[in-house]
């Protein structure tokens, strides 16, 4: 781990991520610094901070600026990723989104907590060119000028009859990023070395193919759970179903997961137990199960249909839930015994204890879902070009 604690006063309210261009870089981070010069300034204005963003550029000649670029990730409020072409093919900008994802996901496991990474758009980018997990992202919020999502940032600054309209964006974003700094109020964190973490882009270039990962679920809704059990963690469906809460986590377990896999470069689509199981086999799935649901009869028997071409599966087991904690080994023999090959595979987690090891644990299933789904599934290149017309970012509609 990486990052020196920094005073309140000193933290950076912002980290500015973005790719250098390899034709003349140093004409490029002129217009990124004059950006970034702007943007500090009227956030400054608006919150008085000291130390309004970190771009590297202010790294000081024969320092170590790794060690600089992981203070500044350990210390910043919110993540601005400055979205062009060259940002998703560059593996330093995926190593910096992943490390400081890493950190506002210790930090703010299972709460219901808005995004930390704020996109700006350096270029005018179609939605093919942007990785599909991060179309659901708001990259251009309502209320900024038209300009910026038709020119982008670049355009606006070197057009001239555009001059207003850039000052008007850069005021926007800069009230984004106050606004959102104080809802995410992450404090201080270590950030993993950049060298050991992995971009969330790399094998998935803008506009490829990739598959989703399925998510079920196979949790009861509170009508169908067992006498005794409390309802405190439950809905009124499997997808409200909620095993780490708190007054301050409120988010369902599945809801969590997709975050997660979202942020993290993948594409997720949710389900509950209640389909047939050879659902599972057109795209790599992981099992999300309730150590007490296993017991239910459709449900057990939905999971050993699973077993016998089994997926990887993460269990939650809540030991601030006193039930749970008094039956955890009971509950754990029932999901061994219920799912022996699945809690058996690489990547599987059958006894998750808390939200933030569920968060750990998760990108790990992912990974090794996908890869086995790669490794036994024939990919086909399309045969033709799509006919669907060609998207656009745009504002958001109404």
């Amino acid at each position: 781990m990486a990052g020196r604690k920094q005073v309140e006063e000193a933290r950076p309210h912002f980290f500015l991520s973005y790719a250098r261009p390899r034709y003349r870089p140093e004409d490029n981070d002129r217009w990124v610094t004059k950006f970034f010069n702007d943007l500090c300034q009227d956030i400054s204005h608006a919150t008085g901070a000291l130390n309004p963003g970190f771009m590297d550029k202010q790294i000081d000649v024969g320092t170590e600026w790794p060690d600089q670029l992981a203070d500044a990730l350990a210390n910043c409020r919110v993540f601005v990723a400055l979205f062009s072409p060259a940002y998703f093919t560059s593996e330093y900008c995926g190593r910096e989104w992943a490390a400081f994802l890493k950190r506002y996901h210790a930090q703010t496991a299972g709460l219901d907590t808005p995004p930390a990474i704020i996109p700006a758009l350096w270029t005018r980018m179609e939605m093919t060119e942007i990785p599909e997990s991060l179309h659901n992202l708001q990259n251009i919020p309502p209320g900024f000028p038209s300009a910026y999502g038709s020119e982008g940032l670049y355009g606006i600054m070197k057009l001239g009859r555009f001059r207003e309209q850039y000052k008007e964006t850069v005021l926007r974003l800069a009230t984004v990023i106050k606004d959102r700094a104080a809802e995410c109020a992450l404090p201080f964190s270590e950030v993993p070395a950049l060298a050991t973490v992995q971009s969330p882009f790399a094998g998935a270039a803008p506009g490829s193919p990739r598959p989703a990962i399925r998510l079920t679920l196979a949790a009861q809704a509170i009508g169908r759970l067992p006498p005794d059990r409390d309802t405190y963690y439950y809905g009124r469906t499997p997808r409200e179903w909620t095993p780490f809460r708190t007054e301050k986590h409120t988010m369902p377990i599945g809801s969590f997961a997709r975050q997660v896999l979202s942020e993290l470069g993948h594409d997720s689509i949710l389900a509950s137990a209640d389909g047939p199981p050879q659902d599972l086999g057109g795209a790599p799935g992981l099992l999300v199960v309730d150590p007490w649901a296993v017991k239910d009869r459709d449900i057990g028997q939905w999971l050993r249909e699973v077993d016998r071409d089994p997926v990887q599966v993460l269990a939650p087991f809540n030991y601030e839930d006193p039930q749970t904690a008094e039956c955890a080994e009971k509950l754990g023999a029932d999901v061994a015994e219920v799912l022996p090959q699945a809690a058996a595979l690489k990547g599987s987690a059958p006894h998750v204890t808390s939200a933030p090891a569920f968060r750990d644990a998760l990108p790990k299933a992912a990974h090794e879902a996908l890869m086995r789904h790669l490794k036994t599934t024939d990919v086909h290149p399309p045969q033709a070009p799509p006919s669907t017309p060609r998207r656009r970012l745009r504002d958001p509609g109404p």
